[in-house]
């Protein structure tokens, strides 16, 4: 069991909490420790007008060419409604434009424009340098063993979240 292998003495969210852990409250801290690294990440692509969603749609464009809306829910983990939003705002800054597919007319293509590239490689360096610095931190067996952690943590989320239905759950 987790809480009986964690030290007498952990931060839990920045507070020292005494006495053994419980498998919730290391799960709260880690969701808090990762919301202050999303909101970090944020804040500094913000610098140039960007959001994370934002450079994500623009990173798929530029890495797979025009695609239709619906291809960016897998990519990017966002839904359709927020993907849309997130596309206008693109296309009033003038960093994408919508096409019609040459295919089929009755499609709708997003492709990036010039405007769009210059705008996320700015962001991609801007980006790169903040995880740089943030990574600077750790040792390199200590990101290695962190990438390594997180990916067990989540393909075990993952098997959790297929598990048998719940007896009495609605």
């Amino acid at each position: 069991m987790v809480s009986q292998s964690v030290a007498k003495k952990a931060k839990v969210a920045g507070e020292t909490h005494q006495g053994p852990l419980d498998e919730v409250e290391l799960w709260r801290s880690m969701v808090n420790n990762w919301k202050r690294l999303q909101h970090d990440t944020e804040k500094n692509l913000l610098r140039l007008g960007l959001t994370v969603a934002e450079l994500r749609i623009l990173r798929v464009l530029r890495e797979q060419g025009s695609s239709p809306m619906n291809r960016f829910c897998a990519e990017t983990m966002l839904s359709q409604p927020s993907i849309t939003g997130i596309v206008d705002k693109l296309e009033e800054g003038g960093l994408v434009e919508r096409v019609r597919s040459l295919e089929d007319r009755r499609e709708v293509l997003i492709a990036i424009t010039a405007k769009g590239n210059q705008a996320y490689a700015k962001g991609m360096d801007l980006h790169r340098q903040f995880v740089e610095k943030a990574l600077s931190a750790l040792e390199p067996d200590e990101v290695d063993m962190l990438v390594s952690l997180l990916k067990k943590l989540a393909d075990a989320s993952d098997a959790a979240v297929k598990a048998p239905e719940i007896p009495g759950a609605r």
